[in-house]
């Protein structure tokens, strides 16, 4: 008997007769199965977010690099080479300059006295004793970087009334335009008032302007119109001006145009002046009018502080003819204030001698830093028809002038 044969599993197998038709299983329909395939998802963990950077911690001192000059006095012979150089197209005056303009674009806050009337260009250029000065001249004083113009001086009513106006008219368009202070004549008493201010690295300064002189021609000045005036009998309006100053700047700069002309000495006036005006609050005097350089010096307040007094900065540039004319000087100073006490103080004081030089005739006007005049020139110097003139006299009039401390010669 024969026996089926087993597999060693114990699982029993499906014996599929011989002959019979085997076939797969039906494949499932799928066309309309949906298959849900899983989704991996991983969580970025949150980055914390950035400390908020430190504010940058204000500096305890504000500073003001600042330079000063003295009368920019506009001679026939200096607009009539201006004119020549132009070729009959306005003025040129970049040639009476270009020497000096290196040294003014160095410093923030540039100061000058400008001496001659800018009457708008309604009255022809005209010379001493009645100046007026195109309207060039002051577009470039101001495109060679100074921001700040007195215009109280002995000049101021030259053209009278019209030309006052005119030349006030100019001013207050350009101080539209650009960012500068012009004090020392105004319309009325409420343009006076508007104290002129500008803000330099966060440093607010304000700017007043008194004249000692009118050259006897007070009368032709009519209301409303305002001149700041320069008088014993004067100083409670400077004083107050001085005070309403100070409650809406840091430093306060005054500009006195007073002093017997053609002479280097103080006067005991002008000290004693100096002395209550620097008390009220004035932080910096700038003195112009003798047209030869004056000594400078400090004068401590009561309460410890200080100001600083340029009695006289001479002449920037002209075309006068006596040789100490010729001298003049470029004020340099640090103004630093404290960011919380608003304490000022004024540094780094120095004296940068400049020489007015022309050919013969009064050919050919123009300024030199001493530094780069030589003895060459001073020995060519027109000046000399007029009197002694030389290297050896521009530094011993300098030295008699300037205390050494403010001199690097």
């Amino acid at each position: 008997m024969l026996m089926a044969s087993t597999s060693c599993s114990d699982v029993p197998q499906e014996v599929v007769p011989a002959g019979a038709d085997v076939t797969e299983p039906d494949e499932p329909d799928v066309g309309d199965a949906v298959f849900s395939v899983p989704q991996i998802t991983t969580t970025a963990p949150i980055p914390e977010p950035a400390p908020e950077p430190e504010p940058e911690p204000e500096p305890e001192f504000l500073t003001v690099r600042a330079c000063a000059v003295g009368d920019n006095l506009i001679h026939s012979p200096i607009y009539q080479q201006a004119a020549r150089r132009a070729d009959g197209d306005g003025y040129d005056f970049k040639p009476a300059y270009e020497h000096v303009m290196e040294l003014i674009a160095g410093f923030d806050l540039k100061m000058i006295n400008q001496e001659t009337l800018i009457c708008n260009d309604i009255f022809e250029p005209s010379n001493w004793p009645f100046f007026n000065s195109p309207v060039a001249l002051g577009d470039f004083m101001i495109e060679m970087g100074f921001n700040v113009f007195g215009i109280a001086n002995n000049h101021t009513l030259d053209k009278g009334m019209e030309g006052l106006y005119a030349c006030l008219d100019y001013w207050k368009e350009r101080q539209e335009q650009h960012d500068i202070a012009v004090a020392g004549a105004y319309y009325d008493i409420e343009d006076r008032q508007k104290i002129r201010t500008l803000e330099i690295n966060g440093i607010v300064f304000s700017f007043l302007s008194y004249a000692e002189s009118l050259n006897g021609l007070d009368s032709w000045l009519k209301p409303p119109a305002e001149v700041g005036r320069f008088s014993t009998a004067d100083m409670p309006v400077i004083l107050a001006e001085i005070e309403a100053a100070k409650e809406i700047s840091d430093v306060c700069v005054v500009f006195i145009h007073w002093g017997i002309e053609d002479w280097n000495r103080i006067e005991p006036y002008q000290r004693t002046a100096a002395t209550q005006i620097i008390e009220a609050g004035a932080d910096f005097i700038l003195g112009t009018h003798p047209h030869v350089l004056r000594d400078i010096e400090y004068i401590e307040r009561e309460d410890g502080t200080r100001g600083l007094v340029a009695y006289s900065l001479a002449n920037f540039i002209s075309a006068q003819s006596k040789p100490p004319t010729m001298i003049g000087g470029v004020l340099t100073f640090d103004i630093t204030v404290h960011n919380e006490t608003r304490a000022v103080e004024i540094t780094d004081v120095l004296l940068i001698p400049t020489i007015t030089h022309y050919d013969a005739n009064y050919s050919f006007v123009r300024i030199y830093p001493l530094s780069e005049y030589t003895p060459e020139l001073a020995a060519a110097h027109g000046v000399r028809e007029f009197g002694t003139f030389g290297y050896d006299y521009i530094y011993d009039y300098i030295r008699d002038s300037v205390s050494e401390e403010y001199l690097d010669l």
